[in-house]
């Protein structure tokens, strides 16, 4: 009992030294964002206990409006800024600032990486891999690559409606990411997985995204780890990397790579992504694990966010069925000798309309609510206030997409006419991130987007079973999840 007795009295003691320090000690980073506003902290947990674990953007997006665009937060021992606004963002992320911004604050949940993947590498290493990818979304490349991604749309389309003029389908959102799937793992592995195994990895990339968009409070104060077994087993975050993880090492082995592969033409043909990722390694550019886990990050955000984006503006054009009108009436236009099936990337700016739909899909649904902190590597000033080097930086995107506070009183409306030019990614758009850290793989996704609303609405429209609308509010993950709906899907003559 003493023994237990002083256990006891040691923990109180060094909780009240904790305390103490927390109350009366400032350092460096602290002094200088204490001037920032914000809500008040308490003592060790800082503003932690203030944040929904299960919606972190609502309640980053609530705090905004409340203290402004730029906002101190303090989570556990981590001294956080969060940044809400297309001026604020661009200023630091792609104008003045963005080299003070480039560098990704390293979560203790994102170790997973080992610092050699897209998310949480910094310097050389993130350069690298970052450059293969880039390499590979040329808008040359996505057009080669076409007749295969637009095979597997077609090929989607035939095995759900088969003969019928007339199929309902049940659960999209489902067969969307069957979908996303099958493209992307052809871009990564230039493989055709079969079934069971697709199931699999849709189900793991779907835990994944889940469990990693939830608040980890170990992320912000190591000792609250306990509290984070739950939703993490719940979520399966670490089984499912981990199962992802030990897949691609598997299929990675299995890739014959011989000599050809340093001499063909990259213009002409292209090679699985994994292959040029293992060309680097063997040049000695990368460390092996870094063949794997830039791999898996294309997979999970590839397969997650796409599928979701395309859902989501379906329910969206299932509930107004007069946009899909207009969108049949643009693809009429420009199906000269009926080439439509064959689209690229490169025709996109035939499709304003599309593009209008695209962008408005963007911005109103806000996919990356919020993306993974970048870290200020020197102090800088921003909006007037002086921000600490060492501060991890939130980007509110869902704030920036959605306030009425930069897109007037109908902010809350999706409205296509909003984007009247027929430019993607326009000013105040942030969803692939901005800046250095960017989505790499942003123009990828834009053509599986394109092709598909192409594709799609060419060939069918799409249709309400039921008397009420569709559900196209989504489940916070680390991107938006699309709730399941059926549809109706009836071919075009």
């Amino acid at each position: 009992m003493n023994i237990i007795n002083t256990i006891i009295i040691g923990i109180l003691i060094l909780l009240i030294i904790i305390v103490f320090k927390d109350l009366f000690y400032e350092d460096r980073i602290k002094k200088i964002n204490k001037l920032i506003p914000g809500p008040p902290t308490i003592p060790v947990f800082g503003n932690l206990l203030q944040i929904n674990s299960k919606d972190f953007p609502k309640s980053v997006n609530d705090l905004y409006e409340k203290y402004g665009q730029v906002l101190r937060l303090r989570l556990g021992n981590v001294e956080a800024v969060v940044l809400t606004g297309g001026e604020v963002l661009d200023e630091c992320f792609n104008k003045k600032h963005r080299e003070i911004f480039k560098e990704r604050y390293l979560k203790l949940s994102r170790y997973l990486g080992k610092n050699l993947n897209f998310i949480s590498s910094n310097g050389d290493n993130h350069y690298v891999i970052r450059g293969v990818l880039a390499s590979e979304v040329t808008v040359r490349k996505l057009n080669n690559g076409r007749i295969q991604s637009n095979k597997f749309i077609l090929e989607m389309l035939n095995n759900l409606c088969k003969d019928n003029d007339e199929t309902v389908v049940k659960d999209v959102p489902f067969e969307v990411k069957k979908l996303a799937s099958k493209i992307v793992l052809n871009f990564t592995l230039g493989i055709e997985e079969n079934e069971e195994n697709l199931l699999l990895i849709i189900s793991r990339v779907s835990s994944v995204f889940k469990a990693a968009g939830l608040l980890l409070y170990s992320d912000y104060l190591p000792i609250l780890f306990p509290l984070d077994l739950k939703s993490m087993a719940k979520g399966d975050l670490i089984s499912s990397y981990f199962f992802l993880r030990d897949y691609f090492e598997k299929k990675l082995e299995s890739i014959k790579i011989n000599e050809n592969i340093n001499n063909e033409d990259k213009t002409t043909k292209n090679n699985p992504l994994i292959e040029d990722y293992y060309k680097k390694y063997l040049e000695g550019s990368i460390h092996h694990d870094s063949i794997i886990l830039p791999i898996l990050d294309i997979i999970l955000a590839g397969v997650d966010t796409t599928s979701n984006t395309i859902c989501f503006i379906m329910a969206r054009l299932i509930n107004n069925p007069e946009m899909q009108d207009k969108i049949y009436e643009e693809i009429m236009r420009n199906d000269v000798d009926n080439n439509s099936n064959n689209v690229s990337f490169s025709d996109h700016l035939k499709y304003p309309y599309i593009v209008s739909i695209m962008n408005e899909t963007y911005r109103y649904y806000a996919m990356i609510s919020i993306t993974e902190p970048n870290m200020t590597t020197e102090d800088v000033v921003v909006n007037g206030y002086k921000i600490a080097k060492g501060t991890a930086i939130i980007k509110n995107l869902r704030g920036t997409h959605l306030s009425k506070e930069f897109w007037g009183d109908d902010a809350l409306e999706f409205k296509p006419e909003r984007f009247k030019t027929q430019t993607l990614n326009q000013k105040g758009l942030f969803h692939f991130g901005a800046g250095p850290r960017g989505c790499p793989g942003g123009r990828y996704t834009e053509s599986m987007f394109f092709t598909f609303m192409v594709i799609f609405f060419k060939n069918f429209k799409i249709v309400n079973p039921n008397d009420t609308p569709v559900d196209d509010v989504g489940e916070v993950g680390l991107a938006m999840q699309c709730k399941p709906y059926n549809a109706i899907f009836v071919k075009r003559n």
